[in-house]
């Protein structure tokens, strides 16, 4: 019983912080490429392949956690979400890419 209200909130609270994570540029752990700019994902043909690989692994990781919390999943194909990520990585490439998947992702599920 304490795992079906513990999932729901904890999926609750990570939705609800998106809004200010940005603003805030909360500190959270990241491993590999997603912790590095989307300039540094975009400088070579080698870079750009990791970042791909990394963006459909934490995707499908943030999917991972929406289905154990029964939260809906965004319908977005992989070239969607790589074609999303890399157009707002294109009108700033400082962000961080882990930064720019979460937002994508999040403005996916809403649809």
């Amino acid at each position: 019983m304490l795992r079906r209200i513990w999932l729901p909130l904890l999926g609750a609270g990570l939705l609800a912080s998106v809004a200010h994570a940005e603003e805030s540029r909360v500190a959270v752990q990241l491993s590999g490429i997603g912790a590095l700019t989307c300039a540094h994902w975009r400088s070579t043909a080698a870079t750009r392949a990791e970042g791909v690989v990394w963006i459909l692994g934490f995707w499908s990781g943030l999917n991972y956690v929406a289905a154990a919390s029964e939260q809906a999943q965004p319908k977005s194909n992989e070239k969607q979400v790589i074609a999303e990520v890399a157009r707002i990585c294109a009108t700033d490439p400082s962000q961080v890419l882990a930064s720019v998947t979460w937002a994508v992702y999040v403005d996916s599920s809403g649809r």
